[in-house]
């Protein structure tokens, strides 16, 4: 496996071929497409950098016992670990959808109903965590994945707390502590108090549903600046950001992002209680309520976007059929020196939904290096950049595509038909 240019060769440990990387490791690895040897059930490889540093690699493992406990709806698979030529790995399942990064970035906020049935669906999940003994301590929208069928699945537990029950409390390293994204950290583990508990996962969903509803966190910075805001300052109630949200949403909102762990609920589950009751009786009462045509129907694509609605008159864009499918992706702007990173997390014939680190601006001429979905052949295309949104570091873009190779347009081409079909 060539990590330097993607390319990805061979299999792991003899049972998995592996196809293709999906996104990078930040401690220092990368997780990639594969498939069973002799099954050839599709899987994902989560695997570190051969040298990983020791507390790296106990994450990993303290990762696995976490997902070992937790197993159940709502919780992406996991399949199996081990080392292979001293690198640890861990086998999960393999999602179709979108991260809920990645439909912020392009949507901004979602529909009321919808961050709400996100936030109720992840309190289910977290209330199982808590009574098994795991706080996920790393609630953010890019550990939250949105399946094709409007699943909620819980990612990355690689920061994940087990409590001892005898001892009660884990003992935690000053290192341990201060794991995580500042913007979704409760006070208490900014401050790297050891009395973190299952209510910090509590903080960090209403954060993140927060951001769902309002396109923005309460505070926004690094470690010592959010520490700063969240000690002097009081969040924006939700109904000033957003004057549609029932003033009884806002209300449990606001409990759960309460600076004093007491203030906020006594469990994640009497939270998740709290959502629904707020908008019971409401004209979003029906979210609780299974419509599976309607996952369908909602699901959101480049030609969904927003701003891409707005350029046709309201209308879809979209010409051909697009698949969810995520592949790390490298773009380079025509007379440009820099290189943007990031990933496609939606496919079709025509173009592509790319998520990156910086924006690319509207009509700029691309290349585009990714890996199809099928072969995990890496590849260039030429592209043209249609629309572009920004939010909170990371740029959602539609490109079209201009000079994909007919074989690789052919693997595409099967690639979608296949997922489309039912």
């Amino acid at each position: 496996m060539n990590t330097d240019d993607w390319r990805v060769e061979g299999n792991l440990d003899g049972r998995y071929r592996l196809i293709r990387p999906i996104a990078r490791v930040t401690a220092g690895g990368f997780v990639l497409a594969a498939a069973h040897v002799f099954t050839r059930k599709p899987c994902a490889v989560k695997i570190l950098d051969a040298g990983a540093p020791d507390k790296v690699r106990k994450r990993m493992r303290r990762e696995m016992d976490a997902l070992a406990a937790v197993q159940g709806p709502g919780v992406v698979d996991f399949r199996d670990g081990g080392e292979h030529d001293g690198r640890l790995y861990i086998v999960l399942e393999l999602l179709e959808g979108r991260t809920l990064a990645g439909l912020l970035a392009a949507k901004r906020t979602l529909e009321i109903e919808q961050a709400v049935r996100v936030a109720a669906d992840l309190a289910e999940v977290l209330a199982r965590c808590h009574e098994r003994g795991v706080v996920h301590r790393d609630i953010k929208p890019a550990n939250v994945f949105v399946t094709a069928d409007e699943r909620t699945e819980l990612l990355d537990f690689g920061i994940a707390k087990i409590i001892d029950r005898e001892a009660r409390l884990e003992p935690l390293t000053q290192e341990n502590t201060l794991l995580g994204t500042p913007e979704y950290m409760a006070p208490e583990a900014l401050l790297g108090s050891p009395d973190v508990d299952e209510r910090a996962d509590q903080y960090g969903l209403a954060v993140l549903l927060y951001e769902c509803l309002a396109g923005i966190v309460p505070f926004e910075g690094a470690h010592g600046e959010v520490l700063r805001k969240v000690s002097t300052g009081v969040p924006r109630s939700l109904r000033q950001a957003r004057p549609e949200v029932p003033g009884a949403l806002d209300d449990v909102v606001m409990r759960a992002l309460a600076r004093e762990p007491a203030d906020r609920f006594p469990s994640i589950g009497e939270l998740g209680g709290a959502l629904r009751a707020a908008v019971r009786g409401t004209a979003t009462a029906h979210i609780f309520e299974h419509h599976p045509a309607r996952a369908r129907r909602e699901a959101a694509t480049v030609a969904d976007a927003p701003i891409a609605k707005a350029r046709a008159g309201g209308a879809s864009r979209r010409r051909h059929a697009r698949a969810p499918y995520v592949s790390l992706a490298r773009v380079r702007v025509e007379g440009a020196a820099d290189l943007v990173d990031g990933r496609i997390e939606e496919i079709s014939e025509s173009g592509f939904q790319f998520v990156g680190s910086r924006p690319v601006a509207d009509g700029a001429a691309v290349t585009i290096r990714f890996a199809l979905p099928i072969s995990g052949r890496i590849v260039e295309a030429r592209a043209t950049s249609r629309w572009s949104r920004s939010t909170r570091g990371l740029t959602a873009a539609g490109f079209e595509l201009e000079g994909l190779p007919n074989d690789a347009l052919s693997e595409v081409r099967k690639y979608v038909s296949l997922m489309c079909s039912d």
